[in-house]
């Protein structure tokens, strides 16, 4: 019987306001219930004593203390946006636990974005040593030991990186799947999926049409994150199947 090694954590689930948005706002959400206060997207997979982080939002730092990480192997970036890139600078201080760079992985688009608004992080300066190394994904490709796919997903205006790490795949704001690319998803175990709210929005699915997704793939166990405050946590288990339920910050599985 196979031993599993991979574990992963969901440090943030939130969408990129995050709940309670400022001004403590909690939408639809209870604020009474601690699994609907929600961090900036990222998650966080420990495979044979490596770490490998998925984005690096903005409250990262609190997210990376919160799960006692003091080391990250490898960064796999989704796509350009600020709620899964702009947390980048507080892992300079990872950089300077291990004392080498980090490697950091995106498609061409994304890579592009990084080294423009953040040199400092990737270019030796006056100032500051830089801390990171850029990788461009491939289709297939691999971070130490482990074997890991990628394909394009459309996010509106941009595209975005689904990421499948052995039977368990990422997939966040997604509006929809390009061609068959869907079907890259089948027989994996578990999925984490962004959902936004319930209805449609122009760079993101609506919450039925993710459902239609799980029902395709048939997944043996389905996440939701990047939520915003219109989804409570109670509500919203209520209307998953029994194989989908909302994910929660620091929510810890196996695969």
């Amino acid at each position: 019987m196979r031993k599993y090694t991979m574990k992963v954590r969901i440090l943030g689930c939130g969408s990129s306001f995050g709940v309670p948005l400022i001004g403590n706002k909690f939408g639809k959400c209870d604020p009474n219930n601690d699994k609907n206060f929600r961090t900036r997207p990222s998650i966080l997979i420990s495979h044979n004593d490596k770490n490998i982080l998925i984005d690096s939002g903005p409250d990262l730092r609190n997210q990376l203390l919160k799960a006692k990480c003091n080391n990250i192997n490898a960064v796999l970036y989704t796509h350009q946006h600020a709620d899964h890139i702009h947390g980048i600078n507080d892992l300079r201080a990872l950089s300077l636990n291990i004392n080498k760079k980090i490697p950091a992985w995106g498609s061409q688009e994304t890579i592009n974005y990084l080294l423009s608004n953040f040199n400092y992080i990737f270019k030796d300066s006056k100032n500051y040593e830089s801390i990171m190394e850029t990788n461009i994904i491939k289709d297939r490709f691999k971070i130490e030991d482990l074997n890991i796919q990628s394909f394009q997903h459309n996010h509106g205006k941009i595209d975005c990186t689904t990421y499948i790490l052995d039977n368990f795949a990422y997939t966040t704001d997604i509006k929809k799947f390009y061609d068959d690319s869907i079907d890259k998803l089948k027989g994996i175990k578990k999925w984490i999926v962004g959902c936004l709210r319930m209805d449609e929005h122009p760079s993101h699915a609506s919450f039925e049409q993710i459902i239609d997704y799980v029902k395709y793939i048939k997944p043996e166990k389905t996440y939701l994150t990047h939520m915003t405050a219109l989804l409570d946590y109670e509500t919203l288990k209520k209307d998953c199947p029994i194989n989908v339920e909302p994910a929660y910050d620091n929510l810890l599985f196996e695969v």
